[in-house]
């Protein structure tokens, strides 16, 4: 295995894979159809299933201490499978009990790489975060899934969205609304149940963090846009309050991140900024919502990888996530400066990458909600680009720090993995129709 990592043969296969991963991205039937009894597709599951196969390939990919080194490597590998398998057949579940279980079964691969693979020994303690978070959360949500299957007598996307019967009383679409939804937003998070995941963010591995950031936070979005399909009067209940909180979190989160000094404790919590945004688009029920949802993810998820890799790479070579340490970079590693400035332009919406079309698309239906919505809204995005401004010239210019001179050179592979997240994010803006078909 290391020498296929270190030689030409497997940078050889990626190429191959991502051409043909663009290929099938450009090629594919994106109308719903059913594979099976229990299983569809249509532009949302596509477009997630290959957001997962492209950010496990980059997971594996990045992960070339443990191979390398031998750190229960094959064990490694074989999460790293089920946790593939188990979210792709997340994605193509047309049946609610189906997604349910496939969404609890993905806690246990990623809760062992974080605690089996994490840096510090506090990894345990963010591992019973994210389980307990994630589990309380859910509970209410199978309980809905049951009273669904007395009510309905089947559990199908399709079924349960055309079906009109069974009336809710005013607290019963209350609890509806609460209950099908809290697990998802919990998974995004919304602000008030975010804790865990700064902690699991900075305790697991480069691995853990990618999967964490590119398609698990993801499979909450996901969520939410499948459980609104039902009844969608039962939404007008709770949207309000869920877009409301939602936007006093964006301005909390930002005002924290402008005095954070750790690297991927910023990253993390502007992952939370970024998803309540997710959360404003789809709970609005308009087309324009969840397009703008659809492609803020892919466009997130891509680029959030690759800063968890380049924080990792600092950390490598620094021994140290701080500010006050990682200065003066430039100097040190000047093409990364290039890749860091990308991705950090990619995350403040910048063009030409994919987030600026679907912020448009998501400001435009979210003023639309209320016009106080205009005081709020571009503050947050304001605070969003201070601290990331802040971010990129703090680390990149200044003094270098005294311990930074032994440090290693960037290699190849490195270099590979930063390309396969900054092409993707520019140039699937090219063509923006394939990710605005959402039915």
């Amino acid at each position: 295995m290391g020498v296929i990592f270190s030689g030409n043969l497997f940078v050889l296969l990626t190429a191959l894979f991502c051409v043909v991963t663009m290929w099938a991205f450009l090629s594919v039937n994106w109308e719903f159809y059913s594979l099976s009894y229990y299983f569809y597709s249509d532009t949302m599951s596509n477009s997630f299933v290959i957001l997962s196969s492209f950010i496990g390939l980059i997971m594996v990919y990045s992960s070339y201490k443990i191979y390398t080194g031998a750190e229960f490597s094959k064990l490694f590998s074989g999460l790293i499978y089920i946790l593939f398998l188990v979210l792709l057949l997340s994605f193509f579940s047309g049946n609610y009990l189906l997604f349910y279980v496939f969404f609890e079964v993905s806690l246990i691969p990623t809760l062992l790489i974080i605690t089996g693979w994490g840096y510090q020994p506090e990894r345990l303690q963010a591992g019973v975060y994210f389980l307990f978070y994630t589990l309380f959360a859910s509970l209410p949500l199978l309980l809905l899934i049951i009273y669904l299957k007395v009510d309905n007598l089947s559990l199908s996307y399709v079924y349960c969205a055309l079906k009109l019967g069974g009336g809710f009383s005013s607290g019963g679409l209350l609890l509806f609304s609460l209950f099908g939804r809290l697990a998802f937003l919990v998974k995004l998070p919304i602000f008030f149940t975010h804790l865990w995941l700064p902690k699991a963010h900075v305790e697991a591995p480069v691995a853990g963090s990618m999967i964490l950031a590119g398609v698990l936070l993801k499979l909450g979005g996901y969520g939410i846009m499948r459980i609104s399909l039902i009844r969608e009067q039962a939404i007008g209940f709770v949207s309000p309050y869920f877009i409301g909180l939602s936007l006093i979190g964006i301005l909390f989160v930002g005002i924290l991140c402008c005095r954070l000094n750790d690297f991927k404790a910023l990253v993390a919590y502007s992952s939370v900024a970024h998803m309540a945004i997710v959360i404003c688009g789809v709970m609005r029920l308009f087309f324009w919502g969840y397009t703008g949802s659809l492609v803020i993810i892919v466009g997130h998820g891509l680029s959030s990888s690759g800063l968890f890799y380049i924080v990792n790479l600092y950390y490598e070579r620094t021994g140290s996530r701080r500010f006050f340490v990682n200065k003066g970079l430039l100097l040190l590693f000047p093409i990364l400066t290039l890749f860091v400035f990308l991705l950090r332009a990619a995350n403040i919406a910048a063009p030409p990458t994919i987030n600026l079309m679907s912020e448009i698309l998501l400001m435009a239906r979210i003023i639309g909600y209320d016009y106080l919505i205009l005081l709020i809204f571009p503050a947050g995005s304001f605070l969003g680009a201070v601290f990331t401004l802040f971010i990129f010239s703090y680390s990149q210019h200044g003094k270098v720090f005294y311990s930074s001179f032994s440090f290693k050179g960037f290699r190849a592979r490195e270099l590979h993995i930063f390309t396969l997240h900054v092409v993707p994010v520019n140039f699937l803006v090219l063509g923006p129709s394939l990710l605005l078909e959402v039915y």
